[in-house]
């Protein structure tokens, strides 16, 4: 038996140092609480400042909003209406202030391996660090890995991919940095193509200007295929002359994310791909001619792996149905968006299918085109569902309960979910709200000294994000209010999404 060679207590240990592990990390240190955040890495952020995804979906509200107005004040965060953007290197750096502000601790290069039970009860998580095996000690945990490395580790019940795709995990990216880029060529550019005979909304080839010329590119054989069925290309803040970008592209299919060997396969095959794709927009998108590679993200791209089972189970038709909860914690208004597993020419699955409409979701009739890069297992339910862009759902406290450990909290992507409320969901906004209700149910718990998380009344856990400045009371504001209040048709466009356009073609959204 390996020998602990030290040991901490705390009154909650947050395990993940992502966004929903910093941001439990500060409501339960802000709540006057004991805590101590644990990181394999030696930052915070991760996706967001690790992986360079540093598009901040979702709705922008309590610890989020927060994170973001300080950057900015800073002039490293650019303030969109939606996708607002954070500069990665001062973005990890701010929310180590914020937790250190909030009086918790911070352990870098601890691994997650192991927990020590008393009965349903986690007694103390165990991990290895650079000084060997380390023991933490605690009332309440709180599983913000990602991959539900404590949930597992603990022996709660768990579920990876699911039926449709055989056991699969959402397609897998890689963020990586360019500089010498000119957006503003870039950006004529895309006005251009949008103004030209050659864009089609509804036609997934012709509605991206980058999709569309990488079709381009295979036709003149300086393609083999598809590498980016989508992208993203996010500006850094603070660049007067425009020219260093992130950019979330090419897709690693087929994957198994909770296995070593396949994720450095998947790591492996997106550093040959990020060096395709960067040379294909060298030479055919418009403003990236003198573009250099300055670095791939250290933290591989994975969207799903393990999730855990909780005491409520976030549902698809939940996110469909615009479902709010007594205990709603967090809102959400986003597309449905899990990545496709296997290769074809499709970003994300933007539909669930039931075998009758659900209101007042978008919903059609399965087209008949056989489509078995979307669908390649089983033939699909008679009905396409699409969330309704002028709906929002809740994020229930009761999915952040782990079911058979008494005192587990789960938050960020591994929170409880079905495959494709999972793909929904996971965004940086909705996964940082989490982990502030994580934050504040954990401080709770302590404070009521309840023997099960399953105790606490997740209504005051409510009344507390409101009382911290969450809205939850009434629909979303800004940008989400633009979309539910813009007159228009919806209609299916070829990025298989709600659209929504008025007469004149113009849209409410704004990327």
């Amino acid at each position: 038996m390996a020998v602990t060679v030290k040991k901490f207590s705390a009154d909650v240990v947050v395990c993940g140092g992502g966004v929903a592990g910093a941001a439990a990390a500060i409501s339960a240190g802000r709540a006057g609480k004991r805590v101590f955040l644990l990181e394999y890495s030696q930052s915070l952020g991760g996706l967001v400042t690790n992986g360079y995804i540093t598009g901040i979906a979702g709705c922008v509200d309590g610890l989020v909003k927060e994170w973001l107005d300080r950057l900015n004040a800073e002039g490293h965060a650019t303030m969109r209406p939606h996708l607002p953007v954070v500069e990665p290197e001062y973005g990890r750096v701010m929310l180590e202030q914020m937790v250190l502000q909030a009086g918790a601790r911070i352990l870098y290069g601890c691994h997650v391996v192991d927990v020590e039970k008393e009965g349903d009860r986690i007694k103390s998580v165990v991990c290895y660090a650079k000084n060997g095996r380390i023991e933490l000690e605690a009332d309440v945990f709180i599983d913000c890995t990602g991959d539900a490395d404590l949930a597992f580790a603990a022996g709660c019940p768990i579920e990876v991919g699911n039926a449709e795709f055989m056991g699969l995990n959402q397609s897998v990216t890689m963020g990586f940095k360019l500089s010498y880029v000119n957006l503003t060529e870039y950006y004529a550019a895309m006005k251009a193509f949008r103004q030209s005979d050659e864009f089609d909304a509804t036609s997934f080839k012709h509605t991206n200007l980058i999709t569309h010329l990488e079709y381009k590119a295979i036709e003149n054989g300086d393609l083999h295929d598809l590498l980016s069925p989508g992208n993203l290309v996010y500006a850094m803040p603070g660049d007067p002359t425009c020219t260093d970008v992130t950019i979330d592209a090419t897709h690693t299919f087929d994957c198994h994310c909770d296995d070593v060997v396949d994720l450095t396969r998947q790591i492996v095959d997106q550093h040959r791909k990020v060096i395709w794709f960067v040379e294909f927009l060298q030479k055919y998108v418009p403003g990236f001619e003198n573009a250099k590679l300055v670095s791939f993200a250290p933290m591989n791209g994975v969207r799903e792996s393990r999730r855990v089972m909780g005491e409520y189970i976030m549902k698809a038709t939940d996110i469909a149905a615009a479902k709010k909860f007594e205990d709603g914690i967090w809102q959400h208004a986003e597309v449905f968006d899990a990545h496709v597993p296997t290769p074809g020419h499709h970003t994300a699955n933007r539909h669930i299918h039931a075998n009758a409409p659900i209101e007042p979701a978008i919903c059609r009739e399965v087209p008949n085109d056989r489509d078995f890069n979307m669908h390649p297992f089983v033939n699909p339910l008679p009905w396409e569902i699409r969330t309704n862009p002028r709906e929002y759902c809740e994020i229930p406290f009761r999915s952040l309960i782990a079911k058979g450990v008494d005192n587990l909290l789960v938050a960020g992507r591994c929170f409880s979910s079905d495959y494709h409320a999972n793909g929904n969901i996971r965004i940086i906004a909705a996964c940082m709200g989490m982990g502030q209700a994580a934050g504040i149910g954990a401080s709770m718990i302590v404070d009521q000294g309840l023997a099960a998380a399953r105790d606490l009344d997740g209504k005051l856990v409510r009344e507390e994000m409101i009382r911290q400045g969450v809205n939850l009371n009434e629909a979303p504001g800004g940008y989400w209010k633009t979309i539910r209040e813009f007159k228009g048709e919806i209609f299916v466009n070829g990025g298989d999404m709600a659209d929504i356009r008025n007469e004149k073609g113009e849209s409410p959204y704004v990327f």
